[in-house]
């Protein structure tokens, strides 16, 4: 090959190189956002959860107030029907109606104070939650501003490299991109490689003088036998 199109190999060359860099970056920084997403997801049914056992507390007091309700309420009801008994029997079964009412009262009141108890808790915990997330969101959001700003550099730097690939690959002959894109397609994303001391400077096979020969002279294309890199006469 002509040095010349040596030389726009090369160039070609590198922008792909660069270009697969940026893209694969751009995988890492858009899979980083996908986990910040996720992230984003677990906090708030996190969240939701914590408010939905707020919202269970909060019935359960309601029915332990209710009961504690209805239990002061048959209290009063039995120590007023008791001050109009005179009968020792009546009294002694009003007593014990009584002591059952109060030993349920006693229960029932035991039961609000748990509930609201765990109330509390359940609400403590959300505002635990909520600061650690508000934390640990103020994180993300500043990371996720950082990877779109570098984002946008990236698919600013990928469209104009993409502009300069075009122009360097329209100015190399057909037959030689055509191989030139073959090598890189396959196994080795090295398209060049020169020639260093008689051997591939890829995968170090030895090259025939003859090959040698045809390769300094530049008029035909000559790839290597061992890895298949298109081969040059290097500086």
């Amino acid at each position: 090959m002509e040095e010349q199109t040596v030389q726009e190999l090369l160039s070609l060359q590198e922008m792909d190189v660069t270009m697969q860099q940026l893209r694969s970056e751009r995988r890492s920084l858009e899979a980083e956002l996908e986990e910040f997403e996720q992230r984003r997801a677990a906090w708030s049914a996190g969240e939701s959860e914590q408010l939905g056992r707020i919202d269970e507390t909060a019935l359960e007091v309601r029915k332990a107030e209710r009961k504690v309700q209805a239990g002061r309420a048959t209290v009063r009801r039995l120590q007023e029907r008791a001050k109009s008994l005179q009968r020792t029997r009546d009294i002694q079964a009003a007593k014990k109606e009584l002591e059952t009412a109060l030993g349920n009262l006693d229960e029932a009141e035991t039961a609000l104070l748990e509930g609201m108890q765990s109330h509390d808790r359940a609400r403590i915990r959300q505002e635990e939650i909520e600061g650690q997330h508000a934390e640990a969101r103020e994180e993300v959001e500043v990371r996720s501003a950082e990877i779109q700003a570098r984002l946008d550099e990236i698919d600013a730097e990928l469209d104009r490299l993409k502009g300069r690939r075009g122009a360097t690959a329209d100015r190399i002959d057909d037959d030689v991109r055509s191989e030139y894109d073959r090598v890189r397609g396959g196994r080795t994303a090295q398209a060049l490689a020169p020639v260093v001391d008689g051997v591939c400077g890829h995968c170090f096979t030895a090259i025939p003088l003859q090959r040698q020969a045809e390769i300094r002279a530049g008029r035909k294309l000559v790839v290597c036998e061992g890895c298949g890199v298109i081969l040059h006469a290097g500086q």
